[in-house]
């Protein structure tokens, strides 16, 4: 009688040791992402879209917008788009254009500020600052032109219109080269030659930039390009990991002297946080191995 109930002792704390393993191989990997930040095209169809666009959407600072020698009949500039492109939400996205190139080189820039995440991490500047945390952008092109043209986007260090921020980290497709995109960081990686051509532009593309938590200093990132809903020119996405030297603190979107209308729309800043039944069934793995303890 004493062999069976030490054996049946022995076999309830294998059996709650083996639950509670399996119920934390189970839930481990289970997050979902958090929006932090987002706006795109169809929050201004009512208006209030321009250079001094509203700040609408929620969770990003204002646009600080600005054109580069517009002297002429209108040489660059924004416009809301309602042509249904492959980026749009609602038919709706951000339409810019420097396109009448001149030895001026007309350019736009759209500027979003990022805010200081609520609770979260505090840069020494008191910045917005990007921290373990994903910035996304939808991106496309009706056309570039020749050299001296490019439309991409920036994610630069420092708040504010042209020389008051610095890019760390840009990613473009200009004219007169390679039919390829090009990513240039400030860790001294420059030019390095993406493999998505005009043609997956000109049909919409979805980039991310994941950031991980040294803003000050020697920061991991991961760039994704993927297609857009519709763009059938290619299917597995690039990816490419390096570091940026500096703090994220916004994000500018420019179009430099190229031939056509291009676009860009929803921004977005997002986290990874723990499921609610993750830290549920984590809590109860706990319980069970405690259980276990005090039997034992």
């Amino acid at each position: 009688m004493i062999k069976s109930t030490v054996r049946s002792a022995a076999i309830l704390k294998l059996a709650s040791l083996g639950i509670a393993c399996a119920t934390i191989a189970f839930v481990s990997p289970a997050s979902r992402a958090a929006m932090i930040a987002s706006d795109n095209a169809s929050n201004y169809s009512s208006g209030g879209w321009g250079v001094s666009a509203s700040n609408l959407g929620s969770g990003f600072g204002p646009w600080v917008s600005y054109t580069t020698n517009n002297n002429g009949p209108p040489y660059s500039g924004t416009y809301l788009d309602s042509s249904s492109k492959n980026i749009s939400t609602s038919s709706y996205s951000w339409g810019v254009y420097a396109n009448t190139p001149t030895a001026l080189s007309p350019s736009v820039d759209l500027v979003r500020e990022f805010l200081p995440a609520a609770g979260g991490y505090s840069d020494p500047s008191t910045l917005g600052t990007l921290f373990n945390q994903t910035f996304s952008v939808a991106m496309q092109a009706d056309g570039i032109g020749g050299s001296g043209s490019a439309q991409g986007f920036s994610l630069d260090t420092g708040q504010g219109a042209g020389a008051t921020a610095s890019p760390l980290l840009t990613l473009e497709y200009a004219g007169g080269g390679n039919n390829s995109m090009t990513l240039i960081d400030n860790d001294g990686t420059d030019n390095t030659n993406v493999p998505i051509t005009f043609a997956n532009l000109n049909a919409g593309l979805i980039v991310t930039v994941a950031v991980g938590g040294v803003p000050d200093g020697f920061n991991q990132y991961t760039l994704t390009i993927s297609p857009a809903p519709g763009n059938l020119t290619f299917s597995t996405p690039y990816v490419f990991s390096n570091y940026t030297v500096g703090p994220i603190q916004q994000v500018d979107m420019f179009d430099r002297n190229t031939d056509s209308n291009n676009y860009f729309n929803s921004l977005a800043i997002s986290a990874e946080v723990p499921e609610p039944a993750t830290l549920s069934l984590l809590g109860i793995a706990s319980l069970l191995l405690g259980v276990r303890r005090r039997k034992a």
